[in-house]
This record gives C-alpha cells, structure tokens and sequence, in this order.
C-alpha cells in the first residue's frame, strides 16, 4: 500500500516542487492544501507531471477559524504530513501582523495538540526558517534557543516552534523541524530575487537593489532542498531538528554579478540603489552538522550551476510574465 503525504501548502514554490519531486517516486500518494492554485510553481510542476490527476487537492484558507485544517487531515488519515504552508513576504508583515499570527500560528494550534491522536501518522515535518535566530556572524546549531527574530513574519515563524517545542520531547506526537537557507530554482515566483533579474534584464527595467546588496546568504538550488526534505522523511528521528545549508555563503551583490555575468548585461543598466528594508537580517549561518552526520546530506549543485539553470528557465517564459506577478501584493 502507499503511503499517505499531506502536502501543506502545495501551491508554493517549495511545495510543489518537492510534490512534483515525490509524485516522480511511486510509493506515494499525494494530497495537498492550497489557498491559491494559479501561480507559476503550480502550473509548472504538478500540472505538466503525467501523475497530475492521482492528485488530490483541498482548497484551504487559513486566515479564518473554521478548523478546515484537521477536518481535511482527519479526512485522509497521512502517514507524513510536510507542512509549508506559510505566509513568507517579510517586508509585507509589518503591515498585516495579525494575519502574520492567524495564518502561519493560530490557525495551526489544535491541529498540533492533536497529532498524538492520528495513530496512522508517522512524522509531522514543519518547514522552519533561519530568520527566526535573527541576524549573526556565527553559526546556529540546529538545538540552539538563541532566538532573536526582527520582524513580524520571523515571530510569528517562532511562535509556531515554540508551540511545537512543548511537544517535540513526547515522541507520540510525531513532530520533526527542518530549516533550510535561502532555496530557489525554476519554479520560484517571479517577483523573488533570480526571477526578478531575469524579467528586469529582459525588459530593460531598473532593479531595486536593498541595503547595496550587502546581506549575505546561502542559497541551495531545488534539487539539493528535494533530497535534503527526502532524507528527513525516510531517515529523520523523531523529536530532532535539522538545518540544511551550503558551504559558502554569498552576498546578494554577489549573486546579482552572476546573473549579469551570464546575460552578459551590465550593473549600471540594471541596478537603482534603494534604502534597506526594515528588519532586514545583514546574515545567518546555519550549522548542519548534526544534520550531515545523521542524513548524510549535503549540496551538490554549486551556486553557479543552479543559478544557469534558472536563467535559462525564466529566459524561456519571460514573455508570459505579467506585470501584477513582479508587484506582487499579498491578499488578505
């Protein structure tokens, strides 16, 4: 028989990527909620996937207090549940804080106390962020309580985790953290950094550069996140943390340069310095390694492959990018 995935959130970029990642294994049968389906990660992976229609999808809003989430998760009774769903526009969350709080915290509280009552389940897999550990210039083991988060979307992030913390020590209930740095790839949405690039270099835009491009990152290519999410599922130990992370880390100027060394395009055409968003972390580093000791996981695309490749996707379907899908806004 095939194991049950509930897919939280499987209309974002990473979860429909690693949806389209598990529908290409054949011991898995897919089920995901999504609050909105016609986005570009979603067209692009599951909807081309020959597997699209053994798919089973739950329209799912989680800014009200109608306990969808458990009605649809005691529904299909999973074997994994992966949870993205989240709302992760940082600048946004300092105009929407509560939202921030109902969507990506409250909305999940009674499903997380009840996760020891679904016998079936063998592990709750909550995608974290490095943000909620704030900026700093050393590395962040995956056990470490040094929190310092510096925006409303990053709290309310922890807010989840510290929940998930009261219940993470009782192995009944099943709970799993996984962080990951910076991931991106072909299926991103248009008005994230690469994408961005790409749509602004081929249309003779001005980019907005931040803070001249001096906070730094790691960034991990899709393909890494995919077998890094994998490893936590087949070889994951209850009750643990994990934090995925390259070697190297880079600045945003750094990146830009690749993309403009690969369109062959020149800094002054495409940047306009901008001021520093409010909140924004300068860096964080992730120390993964429990994480490549216990997995045995590490990345294996460089930052100059990966980011080829997405060049070379987004040069593709600039044409079909709308104007509303650069300027993005977050509908409440």
């Amino acid at each position: 028989m095939k194991n049950k995935v509930l897919i939280l959130g499987i209309s974002s970029f990473a979860g429909s990527s690693f949806a389209n990642y598990l529908l290409n294994k054949s011991t898995f049968k897919i089920f995901g909620t999504y609050n909105n389906k016609n986005k570009l990660p979603f067209d692009l992976f599951l909807k081309k996937n020959k597997r699209y229609k053994s798919l089973k999808l739950f329209k799912l809003d989680l800014s009200d207090n109608k306990n969808s989430l458990e009605k649809i998760n005691n529904l299909i009774r999973p074997n994994y549940i992966i949870d993205f769903a989240s709302i992760c526009m940082v600048n946004e969350s300092w105009l929407y804080p509560k939202y921030y709080y109902q969507v990506n915290f409250f909305s999940k509280i009674e499903f997380i106390k009840n996760l020891c009552n679904q016998k079936k389940l063998r592990k709750y897999i909550y995608i974290g962020t490095p943000e909620i550990f704030g900026s700093g210039n050393k590395p962040i083991k995956e056990n470490s309580m040094m929190y310092n988060p510096s925006t409303p979307y990053a709290s309310s992030k922890l807010a989840l985790e510290m929940f998930l913390n009261n219940f993470i020590q009782n192995p009944i209930n099943k709970i799993i953290i996984a962080r990951f740095s910076n991931f991106y790839g072909k299926g991103q949405p248009i008005h994230r950094l690469i994408p961005r690039l790409v749509y602004c270099i081929n249309k003779k835009k001005k980019f907005p550069l931040h803070g001249f491009g001096k906070t730094k990152r790691n960034f991990i290519f899709e393909d890494d996140f995919n077998r890094g999410l994998m490893k936590v599922i087949t070889n994951g130990k209850i009750g643990s943390k994990y934090h995925f992370s390259g070697e190297k880390y880079f600045t945003i100027k750094d990146v830009i340069k690749n993309v403009l060394n690969i369109k062959k395009y020149s800094w002054d055409k495409l940047i306009e310095q901008s001021i520093e968003r409010k909140g924004k972390d300068k860096n964080y580093y992730l120390d993964c390694a429990k994480t490549k000791r216990e997995l045995r996981w590490r990345c294996k695309v460089t930052l100059k492959i990966g980011i080829k490749k997405t060049v070379k996707y987004y040069d593709s379907i600039i044409n079909n990018i709308n104007q509303k899908d650069i300027n993005f806004k977050i509908k409440k």
